[in-house]
């Protein structure tokens, strides 16, 4: 069978949108985010709480967003950031927000160990100075 491609409607017309318009994006982040989904979607506007992936976007176009997002911002910009967080508010949100390293908590160090060995030495040796008590 042949199918009639003319009379099928274009990829762009048929991506599902909101009845209501959406909310514009809010700060100059949000703004770079939705021009680049707009750019990767090839729609006219992306709404700060627009569900991307209801735009019409999947994992390759996903990969593609990410990409130039990390280009734009001039950081990485995580794959699963972008799964994580579909839409341009959530995105914002959680790029925005600024990563705190935690540090591991760490063995301490043999010349710590020996110096509080050597404290507490004295201390006990203090104390028993203090009942009168005898250390040989």
């Amino acid at each position: 069978q042949k199918i009639d491609r003319k009379a099928l409607p274009s990829p762009a017309a048929s991506a599902p949108r909101a009845a209501t318009p959406q909310a514009p994006a809010k700060n100059d982040l949000e703004r770079q985010i939705a021009s680049v989904w707009q750019a990767v979607l090839n729609v006219e506007q992306v709404g700060r709480d627009e569900n991307i992936f209801e735009l019409g976007a999947n994992s390759l176009l996903t990969v593609q967003a990410a990409n130039r997002l990390s280009s734009t911002l001039g950081r990485k910009v995580s794959l699963v950031s972008m799964f994580r967080f579909p839409s341009v508010s959530a995105l914002a949100a959680h790029l925005g927000e600024p990563t705190v390293a935690v540090a591991a908590p760490s063995e301490p160090r043999q010349d710590d160990r020996r110096q509080d060995a050597a404290e507490r030495r004295r201390q006990l040796r203090a104390e028993r100075a203090g009942r009168g008590e005898r250390h040989d």
